[in-house]
């Protein structure tokens, strides 16, 4: 009111004071600085009326109409904050709404609408105080104070002049330092060991180190830019890929013995290769006292792939196994052979115990018999040249391994032992058994070849032992008490266990299944990125002395949280770091257990030895006395490969994705999924609208065969399942073999027997194999889905048989069907499901036919 009355002194022009609501929100009043304007009405004509007034704004609720206007008289009451006494005249001016408003501000203006469609002011109004913000929820309780202060924000300070560039400890000193200088001028030390220059070095370092991580954090963020291999491991795996650590290598070895050897468990016995250091005479089995005596890297040490197999016992009789020729002066196993017949050399001596044995069975062991059962391995080794039968002219790389499927023993009186293998394990070349020298010698040589037992499949790698690890360390200790005198509960919470194995390079391998009998070429292909390190690792409680094995896993994103499972990780160092779970991801080691780990370290190519280079046998916790053990591998370790570098996995991995199939869609993608069943030698597919949907009709060519076993049809089908598109049908058939009727005219050379001739042309454009051990031209593992046959194909197989001077091809065409101008294009052609097929079988004709006419020659 004082401040309304200066108002009045001053004479000046009308104005708004303040504004008030009524507790209905339906009422304001307005208070002035000079005398309330009068309402028209009555007598009154020319006041204020509705239209004088204006309230805008709200978010809410907008549009409020002024319903009507009059003046508060003293006395009345009915403003919130009226006093009759102070101001016995007319208090403020009312302004009813229809309507309340919402919580935003509103605007209340004095006013008269312009003929331009404007708002002018109220004569004897000021303009700049003609309209006031209010609110209508003023009175809402919201326990902040009403009265807000009116102070204007003090001016902020100049920003210090700070070099960002900074990112090291010189940098950050000297940033330091002119700060310093710019706050503080009158300080000049600039000595080190004074307490200020001590400070700054102090945080300049501490500055550093913390730019550092952070450099190092956001280097490490992304795959592009990561360093470290472990950060790249664990990026690419978000992908679904896998950064493989390498795999060790492995090899079939064969072990000689003048007697059989006591039974051994294979966790106690290895191999290790030779090397000059190591004196002992060939055949001696050594012992861990002994090696632990020579440099441990003057040697490779292979162990059984296999540890958890018991009983071992290596047999003299299984050293050297001599194969059976029939007696032929010229015989052999050709390529492709998946039996033979061994000769049981204590069953011979039996029938004939006063004849000397035959030179070409090699030595023979007293009383000793073959005890060959499905499951074992046989090595097949040329031993001897087979032009001059020489053992220094052997071929080292007619040598193979086999896993038996089965075994004949001989009838009674007999010492014939038939053996059979897998087509998996067929021969890869012709093993020759027995030849004769070149004329005009023509000497019999005779055990070219032999057969080796005592084959024992090992792998690269040193089983090695850290000391036990310092008890899990406890992060904190919380305890709760149940009621007054109970015992307190404590928990305690492990911290996180990330250690070190001491040695490396961890060996890692592809789990092998315990008695696993498979074909023995199978044993030496692998996946890398399925192998896992070979790390035996526990967990002992101090308190009961209980251990908990602790199984190594690719990754913890599978692992539930009462899993023991552990993650190695392979540094840049080539070291192993044990990553453990979180508990929820893998199970935590909990507080107080200690740790113990064993595991094999040797991996990657290192383990690629070449043939006979292991020659030693070592046992841990025995010694034999009396017998000679000579091991030795006829055949390279094979497998062992590095591992996956970073730069490789950078460049793989965002692809990865697309070079696998989930899915199949169209026929080539049926095609491809059903060409990973194992025995197939490949598949080919089409989608076909059978007038509903598409059926995906799947054809198989089988390895070595044109009929297909029922249980490849089926594995295929339940194969392909998974993959199948709904809505797709699935069919897997055998392919449409198509026959064909092919005949060659061909001239041979003067001098040569056209019977001859004739004989190698079937051999060579057969369906067999050839004398040499190559496919024949017709055979069904050189033919496959939609592959024509050339006329230039042809005529270059035959022009290759020795004695033929030239070839025609007379006919091609299918069989039982008129010619389609085959000859004419060069090329017989079959469609995508189909496979040409020519057995030239007497007892099948309608498998296809193929005509010689030979002239010229003898």
């Amino acid at each position: 009111m004082a401040r309304a009355a200066a108002f009045a002194n001053r004479a000046q022009r009308n104005a708004i004071d303040y504004l008030e609501v009524s507790d209905d929100q339906l009422t304001v009043y307005v208070y002035f600085m000079g005398a309330v304007p009068a309402v028209a009405g009555g007598s009154v004509t020319d006041g204020l009326r509705t239209a004088n007034v204006r309230i805008t704004g709200g978010d809410a609720v907008k549009g409020i109409v002024v319903t009507g206007l009059y003046v508060l008289e003293a006395g009345d009451g009915g403003a919130p904050g009226d006093d009759s006494e102070a101001d016995p005249a007319g208090t403020a001016l009312a302004v009813t709404v229809d309507r309340r408003g919402d919580f935003s501000s509103y605007t209340l203006s004095l006013g008269a609408p312009g003929q331009d469609g404007g708002w002018a002011t109220v004569p004897g109004f000021n303009p700049d105080f003609s309209a006031a913000c209010f609110s209508f929820k003023a009175a809402c309780p919201t326990g902040i104070d009403c009265l807000q202060p009116c102070d204007a924000p003090a001016a902020a300070p100049p920003d210090p002049s700070i070099d960002y560039l900074a990112k090291d400890y010189e940098s950050f000193r000297t940033l330091l330092l002119d700060r310093l200088a710019t706050t503080m001028p009158a300080w000049q030390e600039t000595h080190a060991a004074d307490v200020g220059i001590a400070l700054v070095e102090a945080l300049a370092y501490a500055a550093d180190e913390l730019s550092y991580y952070q450099d190092a954090v956001a280097t490490e963020a992304y795959l592009r830019t990561a360093r470290r291999r472990i950060s790249v491991r664990r990026h690419v795996r978000l992908v679904d890929y896998y950064l493989h650590e390498g795999l060790n290598a492995r090899a079939w070895l064969t072990v000689w013995t003048d007697r059989d050897t006591p039974p051994v468990d294979a966790a106690e016995i290895y191999f290790i290769t030779g090397f000059p250091e190591l004196s002992a005479s060939p055949g001696t089995v050594l012992t861990d006292d002994l090696l632990a005596q020579l440099p441990a890297g003057g040697y490779t040490v292979f162990e059984p792939a296999d540890p958890a197999a018991t009983a071992l016992v290596f047999r003299a009789a299984h050293s050297e196994i001599a194969l059976d020729t029939g007696g032929e002066p010229r015989c052999a196993l050709p390529r492709g052979s998946t039996q033979a017949t061994l000769v049981d050399k204590a069953l011979w001596r039996q029938a004939n115990p006063e004849a000397p044995l035959p030179s070409r069975w090699g030595t023979e062991v007293p009383g000793q018999s073959l005890l060959l059962a499905a499951g074992d391995v046989l090595v097949f080794e040329e031993v001897r040249g087979p032009v001059t039968g020489d053992p220094a002219d052997a071929d080292p790389h007619h040598r193979q391994a086999v896993r038996l499927t089965a075994v004949t023993p001989p009838a009674d009186g007999g010492w014939l032992v038939d053996v059979e293998w897998a087509a998996a394990d067929a021969l890869t070349f012709t093993l020759c058994l027995s030849t004769r020298t070149a004329a005009p010698d023509c000497t019999p040589v005779e055990g070219i070849s032999v057969a080796r037992g005592n084959v024992l499949l090992v792998d690269h790698g040193r089983r090695v032992a850290d000391p036990p690890w310092d008890p899990v360390p406890t992060l904190t200790v919380t305890g709760e008490c149940s009621c007054e005198g109970a015992a307190v509960e404590e928990t305690r919470i492990a911290a996180a266990l990330t250690p070190t194995l001491a040695k490396g390079p961890l060996t890692h391998t592809e789990a092998m299944v315990p008695g696993a009998a498979g074909p023995a070429a199978d044993f030496l292909v692998r996946d890398p990125r399925q192998a896992l390190p070979v790390v035996e690792l526990s967990f002992t409680d101090p308190g009961t002395g209980t251990a908990t094995l602790w199984e190594p896993q690719q990754t913890l994103l599978e692992s539930g949280p009462r899993d023991p499972v552990f993650v190695a990780e392979i540094d840049d160092d080539g070291r192993a770091r044990l990553r453990f779970g979180d508990g929820a991801l893998g199970e935590q080691p909990a507080a107080g257990l200690v740790g113990t780990a064993q595991y094999r370290v040797g991996n990657g190519t290192t383990g690629n030895v070449g043939r006979d280079s292991i020659a030693f046998m070592v046992l841990r916790n025995a010694a034999w006395s009396g017998v000679n053990v000579r091991p030795r591998n006829p055949l390279p370790a094979a497998g062992g490969l590095d591992p996956e570098t970073v730069a490789e996995a950078r460049l793989l991995a965002p692809d990865a994705f697309r070079r696998s199939l989930l899915r199949a869609i169209t026929a080539d993608d049926y095609a491809a999924l059903a060409g990973l069943q194992p025995g197939l030698q490949r598949a080919a597919a089409q989608l076909a609208w059978t007038g509903s949907w598409y059926e995906a009709r799947v054809g198989i060519d089988p390895w070595g065969s044109e009929q297909p076993a029922a249980q490849l049809l089926a594995a295929t089908s339940a194969g392909l399942a998974p993959y199948r598109r709904m809505g797709h049908d699935l069919a897997v058939t055998v392919a449409d073999y198509v026959p064909v009727d092919v005949a060659l005219s061909v001239c041979v050379l003067p001098h040569y027997v056209r019977g001859e001739v004739r004989g190698r042309l079937l051999s060579v454009l057969g369906s067999g194999t050839a004398g040499s051990g190559t496919l024949g031209f017709f055979n069904p593992d050189r033919l496959t889905f939609g592959g024509g046959v050339y006329v230039s194909a042809l005529v270059a197989a035959a022009q290759a048989v020795p004695g033929v001077e030239s070839v025609v091809v007379t006919r091609l065409q299918r069989q039982g069907h008129i010619a389609n101008q085959e000859l004419e294009n060069g090329v017989l052609t079959v469609g995508p499901l189909e496979i040409v097929r020519l057995d030239n079988s007497p007892d099948f004709p309608d498998h296809g036919m193929l005509t010689l006419t030979l002239g010229g020659g003898l």
